[in-house]
Formats: structure tokens, sequence, C-alpha cells
């Protein structure tokens, strides 16, 4: 059999690798791919998500193409994971297989750098598709296809963006394990913000589970909250403009809760109307929804706001409809003094 093999963290899969894997098969006619999850990848540093989470997200990004296969071998032998000892594995095991190794310009201009690149070259075929739009020159025997243009990294959507190149259930295997979701937010708001959301979301999470709601979704709901606090007036008015310009009459400090709302659909993919309901009132309290009244506590209640809050974070556990009513009350007061 002509097999391709596509290794690397897949940390996460997504559609670059789909579609690398699918050009292989029109372009080499090779029968199957397979991708080889690494244990550790050598040339980078930071520490991969757990092996299980990295393994069923390719196994829902790949259920739908009956020649993609997922191979384990790297992830039995464990420790670095090195081409050189795969492919002998793999060339030991199934002698009469003709394989092929794929990889991107980014793998193709640090070669030179793998362990024994010249004895990799004899066990296979190597197989450079260009997904940016650029080639290196390969000092190797080492085929170099086009692919359509793919721009788009695993590092890239660990930090939320691009999160349109993956599988939905992918994005949703994300969301339902928190895998990188914190530094979603991080890349968008300053320390002090991410701080603030970090509580305010574990406070949601406490409170959903007092009144025996779903915690997670309160999570998100804190975690998100304020992901759009950091926006200047002139980067939320076109927002403000296209879902509610009729809200345009309140302070630009208000508009936050309104255009967080639509991007976390539009942008991040969480299309929970629940979700997106509470975000939009967080800010004014408008809603009686009891998530919406979650996060409007737990944001107003937030213990790293420096006073005591104690007392009325345990009211609101024991009753929300009174904690959002006596919460409701302070806040006004507050405004109030504050104009």
């Amino acid at each position: 059999m002509k097999i391709a093999l596509l290794g690397g963290s897949f940390d996460p899969v997504h559609e670059g690798h789909i579609q690398m894997a699918k050009e292989a098969v029109a372009q080499l006619d090779v029968e199957e791919v397979w991708f080889l999850p690494t244990w550790k990848t050598p040339l980078k540093e930071r520490n991969l998500s757990s092996t299980n989470d990295r393994v069923q997200m390719l196994e829902l990004a790949l259920a739908s193409y009956p020649k993609f296969k997922i191979n384990l071998v790297e992830m039995e032998r464990m420790g670095s994971s090195y081409t050189i000892d795969t492919l002998s594995i793999l060339c030991q095991r199934y002698p009469e297989n003709q394989f092929y190794w794929l990889m991107g310009n980014d793998q193709l201009e640090q070669f030179d750098r793998w362990k024994e690149p010249e004895k990799l070259v004899k066990l296979a075929q190597f197989v450079c598709f260009d997904r940016l739009g650029k080639l290196a020159k390969p000092s190797y025997p080492i085929l170099c296809l086009h692919m359509p243009m793919m721009p788009v990294s695993s590092s890239e959507i660990r930090k939320g963006y691009k999160l349109n190149y993956l599988d939905p259930n992918v994005l949703n295997y994300i969301y339902q394990h928190r895998l990188y979701i914190e530094n979603f937010v991080r890349e968008r708001v300053n320390p002090h913000r991410f701080a603030h959301s970090l509580s305010v979301a574990s406070l949601c999470e406490e409170l959903a589970i007092s009144h025996h709601l779903d915690s997670h979704k309160a999570y998100l709901i804190g975690l998100f909250h304020d992901i759009a606090k950091s926006m200047s007036k002139e980067k939320m008015e076109p927002w403000m403009d296209a879902i509610c310009p009729e809200n345009k009459i309140y302070p630009v400090p208000v508009w936050h809760g309104f255009v967080g709302s639509e991007i976390v659909k539009r942008v991040f993919g969480l299309w929970d109307e629940t979700i997106c309901a509470a975000i939009y009132h967080h800010v004014l309290g408008t809603s009686t929804d009891p998530y919406a009244m979650i996060v409007f506590c737990a944001d107003k209640l937030d213990p790293l706001r420096g006073y005591p809050v104690q007392e009325q974070i345990e009211q609101t556990k024991k009753d929300l409809e009174k904690g959002f009513s006596l919460v409701k009350e302070e806040n006004k007061k507050y405004l109030e003094g504050k104009e």
C-alpha cells in the first residue's frame, strides 16, 4: 500500500492538516493517510495538551474521512518523537508499504535540524506541501507540491484566532474540556481585566452550582463577559451600528456588554443564546434569566474588587433573585454617587 504519514502535535488538529491529507490522496494517489500524534515534539519547548485530548480531537476531525487513520506509534514509545525512530519502526512493521512523509513549509525550512536527515530521506519519500504561498528550496531530495492556501497554525488557534479553521465538533470539544480558552481571553484584555475575568468565571460557577444550574455554561459566561472591555469606541461603534444602534444612547463604557455578546458568537463560535444574552445584559442587569442574574452579581461581587462582598455572595447563593435585587440596588447607589 502507498501510505502517507502526517506527524504533529495536533494541538489542536485543524483544516490545514485535513487539507494536506486530502492533497496527499489526490496528488500522490495514496490509499490511506496515517495521522501520527507526537508524545513530545523535539523542536518545541512548550507543554502539549494531554494525549487523550489530542487523540479525541483527531477522532472527531477524521470521523467523516474513511481513508484517514490515527496511528499511535509515537505515543506508545513516549519520550521525544524523533521521525527517524518512528519511520524505522513503521518500515519494520510494514515492509510491504511505501511511505510518504508529509510536512509543511515551516518544517522544510528546519529539516537540517532533524535527527539524521540523510537517513530519513532513504526510508520514505518526503513531501512538502506549501500551504502558505511560499516554498523553501530543499537541500535534500524532498518533493515540493502546492495546495490551496491554508494560512492557519495551531498556535494561532490556541490564542483564539482563526477558529473557523476548526471542525465544529473539535471546537465544541475545546469548550467542553476548557482547552486553551483562558488564552482566548488573555490575548484580548489587559492583565488586570484577565484576572477579573477568571475570578468572575469562578464565582459564576459557584453560584450556578448553588442553584442547580449548568456550572460550565456559567463559567463560560463569566470568562467571556468582558471580552470587549478593552475595545475602543472606534472599534465598538461598527458593532453597535450593526447589532443595536438604539443602545448607543448609553455611555460608551456600557457598550462592551452589547458588543461582547456578538463577539462570542462571531469570533469564538459560542452560539448558545443563553450565554450571549447573559453577556449582553451583564452591565446593566436588565434580564432576570438565571444566568444573566448570576453574571451580573458575580461581576459586581468579584472578591478582587477589594471591598467586603462575602455576605452578599452567601445571600446570592441562598436566594438568587433576592441577591440580584440587593446587588442591583447597591450598584444603582454606587452609580448615582459616581455621577
